[in-house]
């Protein structure tokens, strides 16, 4: 039976688990906090892929690993149970003699899903389940995604002006010029995006008319790796990669490259096929304060932004498919 104390110490263990954000995948992000007689003595989260996991990490955070045996570690997400870039934590955790283990979610990973809690069990370790679940499985939103529906997930982004238009007008050539719709702010914002994801993926007009970088310069990170639905012999730019323009083949490309997320920042015509055959997660929408009054119509999503972010006269639109 869970307390409302299983819920904090759970919580703090989705904090630290969000700190290896765009820096464990393809692994889970994982917190592990250590508590004895309520105040917690060990705490710790998985840096970086390949490196220990959040339950190492808390174990060796511990002063005194006499208290071992008398507390409870609290983990956002089941221990794992198999041999990989790491041992399994759940071997670790029997080791140390931790008799009591609360567990946020399941891994829906086929070499884990529930191996990991009958392995504790089957020790003689108590595990209690279901603690904060709808909390830890949005942490892990992109993992879950990746391993349940076979896909990444799947982030729209743009950027429009205050009356709605994304693009100039192309068909005019005196009018074809460099433009930003959004402040400088929101240009550091997209970058810090881009180093949290996978991958990030335009169409090929995007890439013919705006020969776009795609990378995070403006923010310390990773750079995604850079897709564009074209075919093999249109794309001259070596850095990006083509992939089919069937979307549901070319996610399925993805997928088989072990890609867990993708923003999708091309064009109208590329945001669109997306939008309507229902195959994104998440919206980005960036709104600027200009008003263009003529130019590209931005998509129109007909639900309303879940969150609002205000940047100076600048706005971002989050918006979830599905909550």
């Amino acid at each position: 039976m869970q307390t409302p104390e299983d819920e904090m110490f759970m919580r703090r263990c989705v904090q630290l688990a969000a700190l290896g954000l765009g820096k464990v995948q393809p692994n889970p992000m994982v917190g592990a906090v250590i508590v004895h007689q309520n105040r917690i003595i060990g705490e710790g989260y998985h840096h970086q892929y390949g490196q220990p996991h959040a339950e190492v990490n808390a174990i060796a955070s511990v002063r005194d690993i006499s208290l071992l045996k008398e507390s409870t570690l609290y983990v956002s997400l089941e221990p794992c149970s198999h041999f990989g870039k790491q041992p399994p934590c759940a071997d670790a955790i029997i080791q140390w003699g931790i008799p009591k283990v609360v567990v946020g979610i399941r891994d829906p990973h086929d070499k884990v899903n529930g191996n990991g809690i009958k392995k504790l069990k089957d020790a003689g370790v108590e595990v209690v389940e279901h603690v904060c679940e709808e909390e830890c499985r949005e942490l892990n939103k992109r993992f879950f995604t990746y391993h349940q529906q076979h896909r990444p997930y799947i982030i729209l982004k743009w950027a429009q002006t205050a009356d709605g238009y994304m693009d100039i007008d192309r068909s005019n050539a005196a009018e074809r010029k460099s433009y930003w719709i959004t402040n400088p702010a929101l240009k550091v914002v997209v970058h810090k995006w881009r180093s949290e994801e996978d991958a990030i993926l335009v169409g090929y007009n995007t890439v013919l008319n705006d020969k776009p970088q795609l990378t995070t310069r403006l923010y310390p990170g990773k750079n995604p790796k850079r897709f564009v639905l074209s075919r093999a012999e249109e794309v001259s730019e070596g850095y990006y990669s083509p992939l089919p323009m069937d979307l549901s083949e070319a996610m399925g490309k993805l997928y088989e490259q072990r890609v867990q997320s993708v923003i999708v920042e091309g064009g109208r015509k590329t945001l669109d096929r997306f939008l309507e055959v229902g195959l994104w997660d998440e919206a980005r929408i960036l709104v600027g304060a200009q008003q263009w009054g003529k130019g590209t119509k931005a998509p129109q999503i007909p639900m309303p932004p879940q969150t609002v972010q205000h940047i100076d006269d600048n706005q971002i639109l989050y918006v979830r498919r599905h909550l």
